[in-house]
């Protein structure tokens, strides 16, 4: 593994442009004085809050909520969820609300991320309750879980899930290791180990990159 020079405070990977964008924490507050870092995995360079911001949401939006989750729809419509309040709400491509999505999509402790998986159905971790689950977008329905129960022996706070074909890669924080869920058979095995903490996982040109309890580092 090889480790990004000044990514020791990292988080909020997006990957966007053959890019990887990501805040840095200045002072041990997220959210406040932070940087804006554009990497081509070979070297970083800061750029504005606007162009972090654009390759998040897709579009020059201000954030809805700090801190909170984005995904995307096949039609560009977005899906938001900032974990203070574990609603997930669609957006237009523009930024506009259109609906919360129903309170069958049940946070329990707090949603700390969404992804969308090849079908377009709703993925959500919930970290304080050991919890990944499934959800039809549409109705909330869900339709799978995995772990929960306040039960951490088969999940130890589950901090991201990201979906890239059809393949949910789990950051399973508690446990220090990368979980590969298959989203169509739900076939689960470990994916890669680690001697740290693992937040989470992005995919770049074939490129993997892990955020670590110390840093990014390129798989």
């Amino acid at each position: 593994m090889q480790k990004l020079v000044g990514s020791a405070r990292a988080y909020d990977l997006v990957v966007a442009e053959e890019h990887l964008f990501y805040r840095v924490n200045r002072t041990g507050y997220a959210g406040q004085d932070d940087a804006f870092v554009q990497h081509d995995l070979t070297r970083g360079w800061e750029v504005t809050e606007q162009d972090y911001n654009r390759a998040k949401y897709r579009a020059p939006l201000l954030p809805y909520q700090g801190g909170e989750a984005v995904t995307f729809l096949p039609n560009g419509d977005s899906l938001r969820c900032a974990f203070q309040d574990s609603v997930v709400r669609q957006f237009s491509p523009t930024g506009s609300l259109l609906r919360e999505l129903p309170t069958s999509i049940e946070a329990i402790m707090g949603i700390y991320s969404i992804a969308l998986d090849a079908e377009a159905r709703l993925w959500t971790a919930v970290p304080c309750f050991h919890q990944v689950a499934q959800y039809e977008v549409a109705s909330a329905q869900k339709l799978y879980e995995v772990g929960g129960n306040w039960d951490p022996a088969e999940l130890n706070h589950p901090e991201e899930v990201f979906c890239y074909e059809n393949d949910l890669f789990i950051s399973d924080m508690g446990n220090e290791r990368l979980l590969l869920l298959n989203t169509q058979t739900k076939a689960l095995s470990t994916y890669r180990t680690f001697t740290q903490p693992v937040w989470q996982y992005r995919c770049l040109r074939g490129q993997e990159v892990v955020r670590l309890q110390d840093g990014l580092y390129v798989l």
